[in-house]
């Protein structure tokens, strides 16, 4: 299969639409800034839409039709909001059942046909129009005085001619609670807001940003750990969808000074429920929200849909069934420390058996859990939870991260009293928290006696099984990343990404992790006592069994389920 540009640049070509040079300077710019090949050729004035259009139709093999041929409905239009059709140029055409079909101006725009689907619930079939004719067509069938309520036009409209929402372009607010409420309770404003949260879960994104730019409000979602860009709206929503946001957060509306933190739940129509932590941070430009997004699918929480590697399960898993000891998980923020340390709870959860956690917040709720939200502004921190705790006769105790000495040093006293005790620490590798826990003031002879097992995580981005393309591994990629003694016999065929519909054209969908297990055997305590370095500790644990990340990394790449830039991405070399 050709790929876009190429195929569109030799249409262009072919039909004299432009010349090579202009070509060119076309892809230059791309390389430099990014963006689809048509979106530059249109930036840089180097052709109409009309006529990129007709290439862009022949290059996708999307028919281009011309609307007033067409009949449509007036009540179809209402599937979906004037400003979603204003915003990516589109208008709905027909409906059969659960199919909608929709005329657009760029059809490779994801978000776009990902916002349809989520304003109107219907799957989403495209096909292609010219700019002029979706404007008149918008302007003949959306009026403008018609469920005024309804669309993003009409809200801005209303906030420009608010006196006190003027107010807040200089970054103030109403001051009366009333006047704020009953910009909060409007209908445009809670609409707008559930399509930014509901288009969130959709694209399985992880955090959502909301941030006041100089003239506008930008809208961004990480999703498998990049940010991307979903839109940009009027500057004079920013008040009121922040508001929105603060009150089904249960947080201060009046407070625009200092940082907050609250939370909230979601329910889809199927009875999914989704949690959002909320932290609203107060900027130049005016207050920014982020959303971090928490499914609480619990069927997630497995350690053996984790991505270990068999012989790593398996000395998690013995590490696990010990009646005693710490058990760490390391790694960045993000890197799906909590998910592990959950599963490890799942895993080893029973009727006869006392588990207490401590978090900040509690990220999972579990039946079954005794779970304990760090208050620190009322002196309830991770040292003073866990004295109490410690009274409470537990078996097993998470501590959501240890931060300090001081919550380090009761951890490694209640695994040495008997105590199963499950933290995160924030170190690059697991041979790496042996020398933090030291540099914190634990010694090493507590060290030896109270921690089990070590993991270190990172999450790498899945390759689209969609559009993956094979190729062999040259001599010396073999030779650099050890392909050869790692998988004797493998063929060496490895996947790169491409880039299709189904992945956002990133070429990757989903993540999954990669790890190494630490286990403390007899020499590693060796090791540990004489206050080895971390190299030292490291190359010990690989004799004895041990894959490190890169390796675990190279052994997914193998598999087809990452491609080795994301290995070189995310890894050190050994």
């Amino acid at each position: 299969m050709v790929p876009l540009n190429k195929c569109l640049k030799e249409i262009l070509l072919r039909d004299n639409l432009v010349s090579a040079s202009d070509i060119d300077r076309a892809l230059n710019e791309q390389k430099s800034f990014g963006g689809e090949l048509s979106n530059v050729l249109l930036k840089l004035k180097l052709i109409s839409e009309d006529v990129l259009s007709v290439a862009l139709s022949e290059a996708l093999k999307i028919p281009i039709i011309n609307l007033s041929l067409f009949k449509i409905d007036p009540e179809l239009v209402k599937l979906v909001p004037k400003s979603v059709a204003l915003s990516y140029q589109l208008i709905p055409l027909s409906k059969i059942g659960d199919q909608l079909t929709i005329a657009i101006v760029d059809p490779m725009n994801v978000v776009a046909i990902d916002n349809v689907r989520a304003v109107s619930g219907l799957s989403i079939n495209v096909v292609m129009a010219r700019t002029k004719d979706i404007k008149l067509t918008i302007d003949k069938f959306y009026s403008a005085g018609e469920d005024a309520k309804d669309n993003l036009e009409e809200i801005l409209k209303d906030i420009k001619e608010s006196e006190d929402l003027e107010l807040v372009k200089e970054g103030a607010g109403p001051s009366d609670k009333r006047e704020v409420e009953s910009l909060f309770h409007e209908a445009p404003i809670i609409t707008l807001t559930n399509t930014i949260i509901q288009q969130a879960i959709i694209a399985k994104a992880s955090d959502i940003f909301i941030e006041p730019m100089q003239n506008s409000l930008r809208i961004r979602y990480r999703i498998d750990g990049f940010l991307r860009e979903a839109d940009h709206l009027a500057k004079a929503l920013h008040f009121s969808i922040i508001s929105r946001i603060k009150v089904i957060s249960n947080l201060d509306i009046a407070e625009h000074r200092l940082p907050q933190d609250g939370r909230f739940r979601s329910i889809d129509s199927h009875g999914k429920e989704v949690d959002f932590r909320v932290n609203v941070l107060p900027t130049a430009l005016g207050e920014k929200i982020v959303l971090r997004v928490l499914d609480k699918n619990l069927d997630m929480l497995d350690v053996d849909k984790l991505g270990f590697e068999a012989d790593s399960l398996i000395r998690l898993k013995e590490c696990c069934h010990r009646p005693h000891g710490l058990i760490l998980a390391c790694g960045p923020t993000g890197s799906g420390k909590t998910t592990t340390l959950y599963s490890i709870l799942k895993h080893i959860d029973s009727p006869g058996k006392n588990i207490i956690t401590v978090e900040d917040p509690v990220e999972f709720q579990m039946k079954g859990l005794n779970q304990v939200n760090i208050r620190t502004e009322v002196g309830l921190t991770f040292p003073a939870a866990l004295r109490s705790i410690l009274r409470q006769d537990p078996d097993v105790i998470l501590i959501g991260e240890i931060r300090d000495s001081d919550t380090l040093d009761i951890a490694v006293k209640a695994a040495l009293t008997g105590h199963l005790v499950l933290s995160s620490l924030h170190t690059t590798t697991a041979a790496g928290s042996i020398t933090r826990m030291i540099n914190m003031g634990i010694e090493p002879f507590l060290i030896c006696s109270s921690v089990i097992g070590i993991v270190a995580q990172r999450l790498v981005r899945r390759i689209c099984s969609h559009c993956r393309e094979a190729y062999t591994l040259p001599k010396e990629a073999i030779e650099e990343f050890h392909v050869d003694q790692l998988m004797p016999g493998h063929c060496m065929t490895f996947y790169r990404p491409k880039g299709c519909e189904k992945c956002f054209k990133s070429g990757y969908k989903g993540r999954v992790g990669i790890t190494e297990t630490l286990s403390l055997t007899a020499k590693i305590k060796e090791l540990i006592l004489s206050r080895a370095s971390e190299m030292e500790i490291k190359a010990c644990a690989r004799e004895q069994g041990m894959k490190t990340m890169r390796e675990d990394a190279v052994f997914k790449a193998c598999r087809g389920l990452t491609s080795l830039e994301e290995v070189v991405r995310l890894t050190a070399t050994d």
